[in-house]
């Protein structure tokens, strides 16, 4: 964030955080003629006085009142959760009409304190999402999978909303088919992640596990010590067996049926590959009876990501290396 607002975030002396109450001294509640807030030129400008008043408060809180002083790093931190909970992107503080006049109207700390409480809400629906994530996991080896629910245990008594809601303090190796956007964070980060990681699992409940193991492990025979993600082979050979005419639920292709693809999808545009392996994607779900709405898109998703795969390998004539061979 530029300008004032950014000068908390390096204070290290009281001056500093006593400046911020004067400057915000009386921004509370206003009735805004025309919807624009009374004490700023800008909307732009409100949002970083509403947030010098947030944060004056917040160095308060966590100082318990006993110092005005704060290091560098942790103003950082609290000026960065404040951005966070109030939905404001610190860089381009450029917010949108319900933010600025629910500040004008209730004032910053109504706002703020009313924030929490959602971003609390949200935290106590990850312990909720993470018993789901662990119930449905796949018998199946990986290291990194076991570990990352493991840093998720007890995930909401290590989260601080009141003061850093933007940290996610938990290690996440798994790697997702699609990865959540880097955008998000704090416990929308991890709640994204485990309703992701959930509808993966789901999709892997429907195969034999001792084909998937067998399947994994023709990828690699130590697949469990990867940093792999388990859906996106199954899911890849499930597309597979819808192109070749073969069992989705055996997830095996035979000689012919790889000659089938090819033939099938010889000489395709880039475009037209992409729509026939979507295309086999859904007859895969059809098979597979998902009913799902997300996870027949993640799957459509995933099948589309492998035209540029498919291209290369018709070019090469190893159809192997996209629709594993395992027997």
């Amino acid at each position: 964030m530029g300008g004032e607002a950014r000068q908390v975030v390096g204070t290290r002396d009281a001056g500093a955080t006593r400046e911020a109450g004067e400057r915000t001294q009386g921004l509370g509640p206003m009735a805004a003629a025309g919807g624009e807030p009374a004490h700023a030129a800008s909307s732009v400008e409100y949002v970083q006085l509403a947030l010098w008043q947030v944060l004056a408060k917040q160095v308060a809180l966590y100082t318990m009142g006993e110092s005005s002083s704060l290091p560098e790093y942790d103003a950082h931190r609290l000026l960065a959760s404040a951005c966070f909970v109030l939905g404001v992107d610190p860089d381009d503080p450029c917010s949108d009409a319900a933010l600025v006049q629910a500040l004008a109207t209730e004032g910053p700390e109504a706002v703020f304190e009313r924030a929490v409480a959602q971003v609390e809400r949200e935290a106590a629906r990850t312990e909720a999402l993470w018993k789901d994530a662990c119930l449905s996991a796949p018998l199946l080896e990986s290291i990194a999978l076991k570990d990352t629910l493991e840093s998720l245990r007890g995930f909401r008594a290590r989260y601080v909303p009141r003061f850093f809601a933007h940290e996610v303090p938990a290690d996440i190796d798994y790697p997702l088919a699609q990865p959540v956007p880097e955008s998000l964070q704090g416990v929308d980060y991890v709640n994204a992640y485990l309703e992701r990681l959930l509808m993966e699992n789901r999709f892997l409940q429907r195969f034999d596990v001792g084909r998937c193991r067998r399947l994994l492990r023709a990828v690699h025979p130590q697949y469990g010590e990867l940093i792999l993600n388990l859906f996106e082979p199954v899911a890849a050979n499930a597309v597979g067996c819808a192109l070749a005419g073969c069992d989705v639920r055996g997830l095996q292709l035979d000689e012919a049926g790889y000659v089938r693809i090819a033939d099938g999808l010889a000489g395709c545009a880039p475009r037209v590959l992409a729509r026939k392996l979507e295309e086999a994607a859904d007859a895969a779900c059809d098979d597979l009876a998902i009913n799902d709405g997300p996870m027949r898109a993640s799957v459509r998703r995933l099948a589309g990501q492998l035209a540029p795969r498919v291209a290369t390998a018709l070019r090469c004539r190893s159809l192997e290396g996209v629709f594993v061979r395992w027997g």
